[in-house]
């Protein structure tokens, strides 16, 4: 909810911009780049990237989310120096510019300020040199004017100078000179890291190290200089301080996110050691410093709490045991504590990890922890209680497979398989179907011993279902509602597969999980198709060994000759699964059987097939049969409207099956052409270039090639497709549908000039010079002769002098080969003068790119 008023704000401080655009000038033009979304359609305020455009200035320039950065941007490059302004009305442009002034000037004043008072510190501090001076010997004097030259420039050199004077002369370091550093390092931030180095050199008081570097550590900084001179001296630190310099330790441990801002994850070196220290020497004070951090309600603490519970685990695999009651409520409460959560789902990964690691160690508390939290708790609070479950299940790719005694899994993964046979809400619900999205893979162990939590629960979970569908009948109050409803039956559905995948995979191989999985067919009552279609998906897993397959076949043989319409269409789903190894213990009976449900009546079956289909096994000679299926559905499919989506895809099917028609397969390619012709392109866009590689020989091609360009042509991704296709046009096609290629280069001539070139260089590589010249200037003469587009019409002058020239050239023409070089080289200079005349442009805008 906070990101679409957030969007909405952003909306309406676009409309306001847009306005003062408008007002300052009558040639200005706000345009939008990318799509529309959802929340702009419903509102109708511009939302999205926009940018500044105007004929009188350059093509390109900036787009940006809040236009007035575009339009500032815009202002500086081109309108300040601008004599083509037509003013409208007041306010305008010129009050964001007076902002950004006013801003500008703030905050030189301040600069102005701060130099200043620099300054005016710098002069007090010589001054308390200066009174010190007579005090000290002649090379203590020069030490201290060491450090003088220091403060006023405070350069690598000077700082190695004064610290390597400590460390070759400490004794010259009087008691007077080591107590002006170590006041001027606990007064001074810049020269804090430098005392300590100084201090530590000449062998000053432990108290004087320590109270240092244990101030620098409270300002937040975990530097390295302060920890190798405290870690020595751990003793001396006394037990209140250790709540001060607790967070750098940690940051120092672990660094967190900051580590985005160092360039990688192990661009800055991590180094334990004082936190360790801290933890064998002051565990109580530390347990109470990390508890403070989780009792805060401020995010960053709370990372930080479990960043330094998941290191101090290294050593102590209690440590997070020992704060487990605050650290689980924190973590299930976060909702409700804490003040500045991104949002409900925000999963603190670095707390996460914490928990994580406590529930390896205790499971069995923190289980009992988990479900006392969960009575009568809100929703938000039971999604992250699913989400630590999640995170309990879950198996690194290179991890070993987890054992089946595994405590903290079997009791993470049978709180996941029954939460939502009783669970309700859609975000608790989609916490769990996450934790099985990512595969099974490790956990085959501890889901076999779990078999029958799985089977159990598909049971209730159909219950669910079958709530769900015949809540489908009933009137919606809005279209929202049934989205809702119909988003929640998909969850319950893809939830149900997911157990059938997770249970037969962890089966496969052992033949008594086989037979308990299968023996499921015959413990299905009537009617109940889901249940019975969705266990067919085992299929794909149980076929990969004979065992499982010899089981499988007589139920999904059963299926694709039943009399279910929708057990048929789960049933055709299993035969695309079948794994190709599996071929030769098939019966072709299963094949002959599956080819006729692309015959089937019903929509659902043959539609599901021919999805089928394309990743089956289907042994050659039952392929001639499924295409002239194919292709009857091809004709019927033909004559019904918005069916254009399921009739690209035959099309795409039996376009690579054409070779199977024999002689008729040159007709059959045909056919496909002039039914793809009449395909709204946008279903086309995927699949046309894999339809150039079995229809592309055909001349007929060319029109679809021509018709397709325009979809597939995209500037802003820099695609080549376009080009590409256009090179598998032949050139008999290409002549005979010149000018539908011709069309096409004026339909992509403003959103990618580059593909209407390229149509250009077809036509000259196929000999079609007339037609490359025509082309050249119609699209010289369908773009405007203003400042915006002077350099796209320069990019078509380029072929077109070339052409000239080699006209000349073949006429032996010198006075037309004379001209046309001047017209060449004084296109070059133009082209030059307003490449100089864009760096000067961008060299006025005030952003730092």
């Amino acid at each position: 909810m906070r990101d679409i008023e957030d969007t909405i704000r952003a909306g309406e401080r676009n409309r306001d911009t847009i306005v003062l655009v408008r007002n300052y000038c009558a040639n200005a033009r706000v345009e939008k780049f990318g799509g529309t979304g959802m929340v702009e359609q419903a509102t109708g305020l511009p939302i999205g990237a926009h940018g500044v455009r105007c004929d009188f200035a350059p093509d390109g320039g900036m787009a940006s989310w809040d236009l007035r950065d575009a339009a500032v941007d815009f202002y500086d490059r081109n309108c300040a120096t601008c004599a083509h302004r037509k003013p409208q009305r007041l306010p305008n442009l010129h009050q964001i510019i007076a902002d950004r002034d006013q801003q500008r000037a703030t905050r030189d004043a301040q600069a102005e300020a701060d130099v200043r008072a620099a300054a005016k510190a710098l002069a007090e501090r010589n001054s308390a040199r200066g009174a010190l001076l007579p005090k000290l010997g002649p090379i203590a004097r020069t030490l201290l004017e060491d450090i003088g030259m220091f403060d006023a420039d405070r350069s690598s050199e000077n700082c190695e100078r004064v610290t390597q004077s400590a460390r070759l002369a400490p004794e010259h370091f009087t008691p007077d000179l080591v107590q002006y550093v170590f006041a001027l390092g606990t007064n001074q931030q810049w020269f804090a890291e430098t005392a300590l180095i100084i201090l530590d050199a000449v062998g000053a008081e432990n108290r004087m190290v320590v109270e240092l570097a244990v101030d620098i550590l409270k300002r937040g900084y975990p530097t390295s200089v302060a920890v190798q001179r405290l870690l020595p001296r751990l003793e001396t630190i006394s037990a209140a301080a250790v709540a001060g310099i607790l967070s750098a330790a940690i940051d120092l441990a672990d660094p967190g996110d900051r580590d985005f801002f160092y360039g990688g994850e192990d661009s800055r070196p991590r180094d334990s050691k004082l936190l360790e220290g801290l933890w064998r020497r002051f565990r109580a004070e530390v347990v109470v410093a990390v508890e403070q951090m989780l009792l805060s309600g401020r995010r960053s603490d709370l990372q930080r709490a479990g960043r330094a519970l998941h290191v101090l685990r290294a050593v102590d695999r209690t440590a997070t045991t020992s704060i487990l009651r605050t650290l689980t409520s924190v973590y299930v409460r976060a909702p409700s504590l804490v003040a500045d959560l991104e949002d409900d789902e925000d999963r603190l990964p670095d707390l996460a990890d914490a928990l994580n690691d406590a529930f390896d160690v205790a499971p069995q508390e923190v289980d009992n922890l988990l479900q006392s939290l969960q009575q009568g708790a809100p929703a938000s609070h039971r999604a992250r209680i699913m989400k630590v479950y999640a995170l309990a299940v879950h198996v690194g790719y290179d991890d070993p497979p987890v054992p089946a005694s595994s405590l903290r899994h079997t009791l993470a993964l049978k709180r996941l398989v029954w939460a939502p046979t009783v669970e309700r809400d859609d975000k608790v619900i989609e916490e769990v179907t996450s934790a099985f999205r990512s595969g099974s893979k490790g956990l085959e162990n501890v889901v076999r011993a779990q078999l029958d939590a799985f089977t159990g629960a598909l049971f209730l979970l159909d219950d669910r279902l079958a709530e769900l569908e015949a809540a489908m009948g009933d009137p919606a109050e809005n279209v929202l509602v049934a989205m809702e409803r119909n988003n929640r039956r998909m969850v319950v559905r893809g939830l149900m597969e997911q157990f059938v995948e997770w249970a037969s995979e962890a089966a496969t191989g052992d033949s008594p999980s086989v037979a308990k999985i299968i023996d499921l067919f015959d413990t299905i009552p009537e009617g109940r198709d889901n249940l019975r279609g969705i266990l067919l998906g085992a299929t794909k897993e149980l076929s990969r060994d004979l065992d499982g397959l010899k089981q499988l076949l007589p139920h999904l043989y059963a299926a694709l000759v039943g009399s279910s319409v929708l057990g048929r269409s789960y049933a055709a789903t299993a035969v695309g699964e079948l794994p190709y190894r599996s071929r030769a213990n098939i019966p072709d009976l299963l094949f002959e059987a599956f080819g006729a449900l692309l015959w089937d009546q019903y929509v659902a079956v043959h539609k599901t097939a021919v999805a089928a289909f394309q990743r089956s096994i289907v042994p050659e000679p039952y392929r001639i049969n499924a295409a002239h299926a194919i292709l009857n559905l091809i004709r019927y499919y033909r004559m019904q409207s918005h069916e254009d989506a399921f009739l690209a895809e035959c099309v795409g099917v039996l376009a690579g099956m054409a070779d199977l028609f024999g002689n008729a397969s040159g007709l059959v390619r045909r056919y496909l052409i002039d039914v793809a012709m009449g395909i709204d392109p946008i279903f086309l866009q995927s699949g046309i270039m894999s339809l150039s590689h079995s229809l592309g020989p055909e001349p007929g091609f060319a029109k679809l090639a021509a018709r397709m360009i325009p979809q597939l042509a995209d500037r802003y991704n820099h695609s080549d497709r376009a080009l590409i296709l256009l090179r598998r046009v032949t050139a008999e096609g290409l002549a005979s549908h010149a000018s539908a290629f011709h069309d096409a280069a004026l339909a992509v001539r403003d959103i990618d000039l580059q593909t209407a070139l390229g149509i250009v260089e077809v036509f000259l590589l196929a000999g079609m010079s007339g037609e490359a010249e025509s082309l050249i200037t119609a699209l010289v003469d369908s773009i405007g002769d203003s400042v915006r587009f002077r350099r796209r019409r320069r990019m078509l002058q380029w072929p077109r002098l070339a052409m000239q020239f080699e006209a000349a050239v073949a006429a032996r023409d010198l006075d037309s080969m004379a001209a046309t070089g001047r017209a060449w080289m004084e296109a070059a200079v133009a082209d030059a003068q307003d490449q100089e005349d864009g760096r000067e442009r961008s060299a006025r805008s005030s952003l730092p790119f």
